[in-house]
C-alpha cells in the first residue's frame, strides 16, 4: 500500500516538472499579422484646406511683427516724453504746471496725484 502510494506521488511529481515552464524556451510568438491598412490617404480638399490655414500663420507673423514694431515706435515716443522737466523733477506731482503752494489751512485736495497742495 505504501509503496503504492510512493509509486503513485512520484508520477504526479513527475508529471508536474514535465508540464513545468522551462527557463530555455526564449523564443516569443510572433503576433498574427495586421488584417487591413492603417494609412489615409490625403484628400484634395484637406490639402486645400491645409495650404489656406499656412498661408494665414504667415499672414499672422507679418502682422505681429508689425504690432511689435509699433510698439517700439510708441516706447520710444514715451522716453522721448520722459526728457520732459515736469516728468523729471518731483515738484511737479505729474502735472503740467507745478501746483501752487498754499497755507495748510487752505490745501485743496487734488484728484490728479491724490495729495492736498
Amino acid at each position: 500500500m505504501i509503496k503504492t502510494s510512493l509509486i503513485i506521488c512520484a508520477i504526479l511529481l513527475g508529471s508536474l516538472t514535465v508540464r513545468s515552464q522551462s527557463t530555455r524556451d526564449v523564443q516569443v510568438p510572433k503576433p498574427p499579422p495586421p488584417q487591413y491598412q492603417s494609412y489615409k490617404k490625403e484628400k484634395k480638399l484637406a490639402a486645400f484646406w491645409n495650404r489656406l490655414f499656412k498661408e494665414k500663420e504667415v499672414n499672422e507673423v507679418v502682422a505681429f511683427r508689425e504690432r511689435v514694431s509699433k510698439s517700439y515706435a510708441e516706447n520710444a515716443k514715451e522716453a522721448k516724453k520722459g526728457d520732459k522737466r515736469r516728468y523729471k523733477d518731483p515738484t511737479y506731482f505729474g502735472h503740467r504746471k507745478p501746483p501752487k503752494k498754499r497755507p495748510p489751512g487752505k490745501q485743496k485736495f487734488c484728484k490728479e496725484c491724490g495729495m492736498k497742495h
